[in-house]
């Protein structure tokens, strides 16, 4: 049955692709721009997300309302747009192995290509929204979503935060988008709400936008793999993942090491010390394995569920 939910999924997310793809600017000097934003899509999990929650319940069996897909395509405008400003913030040359906007166009026409796209968002979800709650939802995530990038501007360059302050960032600029991509499928499916749908989707999202966060705070320091942007990004930003943390509570040495702002020191610190790495992969390991847990006994369609659990065991092995 999962590969049957696989097939579909594969079929809804070519439908995102091509709505994000319909999508248009009036602002006719930088229409280019927004086109190649909207087109360098990554792997779209967030979308995949509203798709298999929004065919988690009885209701969903063939072809996927268009309302659905719509709100799928606002979510990962949603994502981009944080990405686009995070680019300028960060000074990043290159996302998904492109150029980001502010390199071609500036710092100034990034921010605000970046802000229509996140207007186009609040439209789009404004337009196809099933009730007034949803839109409540929805700008409070945002909230959330920029609350957890304050948290963790506040905290750059200080060897003093704890894994609590690196938690409570990443649960809002990272895990609270992977819930509202959940909470989002079941809204726009119109599944009631005293079924255990939106705990379950509550739970799974939180758990894997966690896991997902770290993995890629690891694999920042992974200088073998290409993940479609610059390495050691966030040690030369100031940004302390969860590997320079447990150094921290290791060892006070590898806190003055960190204080000299050398990342090729850092690098060969965690080459020497292993179980860094090992112990932030299976804190990535533990949330997943939470992710899939509260799959079981939900009221989630046995295909979904199938197909999430596969996901979860698929990151997990990649971890």
């Amino acid at each position: 049955m999962a590969e049957g939910q696989e097939l579909l999924l594969r079929k809804d997310l070519e439908r995102v692709v091509n709505r994000l793809h319909q999508e248009r600017t009036h602002v006719a000097p930088y229409q280019e721009d927004y086109r190649r934003l909207l087109d360098n899509h990554g792997k779209m999990i967030r979308a995949a997300m509203v798709i298999l929650f929004a065919r988690a319940g009885s209701r969903n069996k063939g072809r996927l309302d268009n309302t659905v897909i719509t709100g799928a395509a606002a979510i990962e405008m949603l994502h981009l747009a944080t990405l686009v400003h995070d680019d300028v913030l960060d000074d990043a040359p290159i996302r998904r192995n492109k150029p980001t906007v502010h390199t071609i166009r500036g710092n100034k026409a990034a921010i605000y290509l970046g802000d229509l796209i996140l207007s186009r968002y609040m439209e789009i979800m404004a337009s196809i929204a099933p009730d007034t709650a949803f839109i409540r939802e929805q700008a409070g995530t945002v909230c959330e979503i920029v609350g957890g990038e304050l948290y963790q501007e506040s905290d750059r360059h200080h060897t003093h935060i704890t894994i609590d302050d690196y938690d409570r960032a990443i649960s809002g600029k990272t895990a609270a988008l992977f819930r509202l991509a959940c909470l989002t499928g079941i809204r726009l499916d119109g599944q009631p709400t005293d079924t255990g749908l939106e705990r379950t989707a509550r739970d799974f999202g939180s758990n894997l936008g966690m896991a997902f966060q770290i993995i890629d705070d690891i694999n920042d320091f992974d200088l073998d793999r290409d993940t479609g942007k610059p390495k050691l990004e966030d040690i030369r930003d100031g940004i302390y993942t969860l590997p320079v943390l447990l150094g921290f509570q290791k060892d006070e040495n590898f806190r003055t090491l960190v204080q000299q702002d050398d990342p090729d020191q850092v690098v060969d610190y965690f080459r020497s010390h292993p179980q860094l790495m090992e112990s932030s992969r299976q804190t990535a390991r533990d949330y997943l394995q939470q992710a899939a847990d509260s799959l079981e006994g939900s009221p989630v369609d046995k295909g979904v569920r199938d197909l999430l659990q596969r996901i979860t065991a698929k990151l997990a092995a990649q971890v």
